[in-house]
C-alpha cells in the first residue's frame, strides 16, 4: 500500500463530496433540527429563566425519535453515489491499484462521517451559545421541565432527553458515548455502501441499507430484545437503560462490539472482492 496514493485518493473524494450540491439535504435537516430540537430547548429555558448545559442541544438531537431516523437516511442520500465513479475511473484506479483505491474511500467515508457529526454538533452548540453553560451537570430544563410546565403537552422537551440517560450519565459522558456510537453508524452504513459497490450490488445495496435503518427505527421504540439486530437502537443512548431502574437493558460495551465487528467484516469482505472487480466495466456503473 502507498500512503501518498491513499491519502490523495481520500482527499479527492472528499473535495467531491463537500462541494455535491446535494449537501442542501444536510441544511435542511439542520432547519428542521433546529426548529424541533434547538427553539424547543430554547424556549423552555426562556420560560424557566435558565440556561442549557452546553451539549443538551446536540444530544436532544441524537435522542429524538424522528431526527434519529432522519440522521441516518440523510447520511444515506448524501453517500448515494458513493464510491463515485465517472469516465477516468478505470485509469485512474489502474494507476493507484485496486488496494490503494480502496483504503482511500474507507478514509475518505471516515473523514466524511466526522465532518457530517461534527456538522451536527457545530450547529447545536452555536445555536443554544447565547443560553448554554459548560458544566457536568443537567440544566433544569431537561430535568424538571416536566414538572415545571405539566401541562405543556405539545412541547417535546421532556421527550428529547428522558431519565433514561440523565439519571445514569452525566452530559460528559453521554455526549462521548453518543458521539462514538454515531460516528460507528455512519462508518457501518458507509460500508454497507463500499461493500454493495465492489459486489456489483450498488443500487440494491442502497435499497437494503435505507430498510435495515427503517426498520431499525421502526423496532427502535418496542419493548423487545429484536431491536438489538439493528444498528439504529445501538445508536440510541437511553435505549440502553431501563426507564425506572438505574441498570442497563444492554451494556454499551455490546453495542461498541455490535458495530466493531460489522465493521470489520464488511472490510474483510471490500478487500478479499476488490481484486476480483473488472474496473474496465467502470462505465456501466456511471451515475
Amino acid at each position: 500500500m502507498d500512503r501518498n496514493k491513499i491519502l490523495r485518493m481520500a482527499k479527492n473524494e472528499y473535495v467531491k463530496w463537500i462541494t455535491n450540491p446535494k449537501m442542501i439535504i444536510l441544511v435542511v435537516m439542520l432547519i428542521f433540527a433546529y426548529d424541533y430540537v434547538i427553539l424547543e430547548l430554547s424556549d423552555a429555558a426562556d420560560k424557566m429563566n435558565v440556561n442549557i448545559q452546553i451539549f443538551e442541544g446536540f444530544i436532544g438531537i441524537s435522542n429524538s425519535q424522528v431526527l434519529i431516523m432522519i440522521i441516518p437516511i440523510v447520511f444515506i442520500g448524501l453517500m448515494g453515489d458513493f464510491p463515485r465513479t465517472d469516465g477516468n475511473s478505470m485509469l485512474y484506479i489502474y494507476r493507484i491499484g485496486k488496494t490503494n483505491w480502496l483504503m482511500g474511500q474507507v478514509l475518505f467515508l471516515m473523514m466524511a462521517s466526522v465532518t457530517y457529526l461534527a456538522l451536527l454538533i457545530g450547529f447545536s452548540i452555536a445555536t443554544l451559545s447565547g443560553k448554554s453553560y459548560f458544566s457536568d451537570k443537567w440544566s433544569e430544563v431537561t430535568t424538571k421541565y416536566y414538572l415545571f410546565a405539566p401541562n405543556d403537552y405539545e412541547s417535546n422537551v421532556a421527550k428529547l432527553t428522558t431519565g433514561r440517560l440523565y439519571n445514569n450519565l452525566k452530559p460528559t459522558e453521554a455526549m462521548a458515548n453518543i458521539v462514538v456510537l454515531m460516528f460507528l453508524l455512519m462508518i457501518l452504513i458507509s460500508m454497507m455502501l463500499l461493500v454493495a459497490f465492489i459486489c456489483k450490488r450498488k443500487i440494491a445495496g442502497m435499497v437494503i441499507t435505507i430498510g435495515i435503518m427503517c426498520m431499525g427505527n421502526v423496532f427502535a421504540y418496542m419493548e423487545n430484545n429484536t431491536r438489538w439486530l439493528f444498528p439504529s437502537s445501538h445508536a440510541i443512548l437511553e435505549m440502553h437503560f431501563d426507564e425506572i431502574y438505574k441498570e442497563p437493558v444492554m451494556d454499551m460495551c455490546w453495542s461498541y462490539m455490535y458495530y466493531i465487528l460489522g465493521i470489520a467484516v464488511l472490510f474483510i469482505i471490500a478487500l478479499v472482492n476488490v481484486d476480483k472487480y473488472d474496473f474496465s466495466k467502470i462505465q456501466e456503473l456511471e451515475e
